[in-house]
């Protein structure tokens, strides 16, 4: 898929993987972009970034994704920018510690922004480009939502929720025009990971952390060639490997000695992008 001059709105895009993504549609595949995320002053910053350096262009759409009515607006600002030509959900929170540490509402709001929104925004994209016969929605999910991980419950629940989900919507509307793909990233040294307090297990520098750059890209290149699956970096392509032959109690057991928090972690409350 060639998304020069098109419009792709990306979610999640103030920081992290989803400002990373926003900027190479615009940047190495000239497209303009609409960029949604609660933080307005990053979104700002972001869209002078684009501009100042290509001549793409850049929307802001400041909404909070856990409210449904954030994701009409996103919607409805996006459709209003010209013929969207392409979906990337990649907003996400995470919580890091044992289950029952976190509120229940600090759970459902992992619930909301992850899975709810997600499938929200990816139901009325979806009909909008069946009407039109092309498009493309890339769903950013995680290792962790092919495998579960212990500390991080919740947050792996939402993302096997949303690997299921978009998976299921590529196989049922095939051949209609509409490319549906999801990307599982790993770990990366990320604001989501340092607020959750993930970073004191991992430092910077760490092999478990993907490059944030070539994570983007990859996951562009996914949405371009219309790939199903795609697991980026060797390490996770093994560990997704390994984990389809080895025994469940072993995954199990592998994931928790891999997430559980060692001495001097903190386990902070809910962070939000």
């Amino acid at each position: 898929m060639d998304f020069s001059g098109k419009l792709v709105v990306v979610t999640g895009a103030s920081s992290g993987l989803g400002r990373e993504i926003a900027l190479c549609f615009a940047l190495r595949e000239r497209a303009n972009v609409v960029i949604a995320a609660r933080r307005q002053d990053k979104l700002e910053a972001l869209k002078a970034e684009i501009e100042s350096r290509s001549a793409s262009r850049a929307h802001v759409v400041a909404v909070d994704l856990a409210d449904a009515e954030g994701v009409r607006t996103l919607f409805r600002e996006a459709t209003a920018q010209g013929q969207v030509a392409g979906l990337v959900n990649c907003a996400g929170i995470t919580f890091y510690g044992r289950t029952l540490d976190a509120s229940m509402a600090e759970s459902l709001k992992i619930i909301a922004v992850n899975q709810v929104a997600t499938m929200h925004a990816t139901m009325l994209f979806l009909q909008y480009f069946l009407e039109r016969g092309t498009g493309a929605i890339l769903a950013v999910t995680s290792v962790s939502g092919i495998v579960p991980a212990p500390f991080q419950n919740v947050y792996s629940a939402t993302k096997h929720a949303v690997q299921a989900f978009t998976e299921g919507l590529a196989r049922e509307y095939r051949g209609r025009g509409v490319s549906i793909c999801t990307f599982a990233a790993g770990s990366m040294a990320t604001e989501m990971i340092t607020r959750a307090g993930l970073d004191r297990m991992y430092g910077a520098g760490s092999p478990v952390y993907l490059d944030l750059v070539k994570t983007a890209r990859s996951a562009v290149s996914c949405l371009k060639r219309g790939k199903l699956f795609s697991v980026p970096g060797i390490l996770y392509k093994t560990a997704l490997m390994l984990a389809r032959f080895a025994p469940r109690w072993f995954v199990l057991w592998a994931m928790e000695r891999i997430y559980s928090p060692r001495r001097g972690a903190s386990e902070r409350p809910a962070s939000r992008l």
